[in-house]
């Protein structure tokens, strides 16, 4: 296997042996050995990619690694927070736009002071049904600013600038 990959196998296998040796008294029922070692293999190999992942480093192509660098740093969270609300004044608006279920899980949630499972419950939703009217909301809302801001961020994602055209 090409990468490396051989001694990780290795090093999976292990693990997983390992996990099954110290662990093997939280085991309660003896018929169900199978079902527990599957789900505690799972769970290391699971592991070792999720910290793959989240140790990777994308390589920066020159260009980009020129322009993030030419950007200007913003000097005081004075000017974030005036762009800040200038961007959220156009919000409400837009919330305005939104199709009914997607703008009471925004009002509800974003907007106000409630969390997902309390709007759900406000709204005879399930949980899961009030998460996905916040989802599409918010990628509702994404495109709607998209369509009347240029929005320019820093290297650390604090807005810089904004151009903002009154919404048709």
């Amino acid at each position: 296997m090409p990468g490396g990959y051989p001694t990780a196998v290795d090093d999976l296998a292990q693990d997983i042996l390992l996990r099954l040796y110290v662990h093997i008294g939280r085991l309660r029922e003896q018929e169900r050995l199978d079902a527990w070692a599957y789900q505690v293999a799972r769970n290391v190999i699971a592991d070792y990619w999720r910290d793959r992942a989240a140790r990777r480093e994308l390589p920066l192509d020159h260009q980009l690694n020129e322009r993030l660098a030419s950007l200007p740093e913003v000097d005081s969270d004075e000017t974030a927070d005036q762009l800040r609300s200038e961007i959220a004044s156009c919000l409400a608006p837009m919330v305005e736009r939104l199709a009914e279920p997607y703008r009471d899980a925004i009002r509800l949630t974003d907007l106000g002071d409630r969390t997902q499972a309390e709007a759900a419950a406000m709204l005879d939703l399930s949980i899961p049904g009030m998460k996905a009217r916040v989802q599409r909301g918010r990628a509702q809302l994404r495109e709607l600013l998209r369509a009347c801001c240029q929005i320019e961020l820093d290297r650390r994602g604090q807005i810089i600038d904004s151009n903002l055209k009154p919404l048709r």
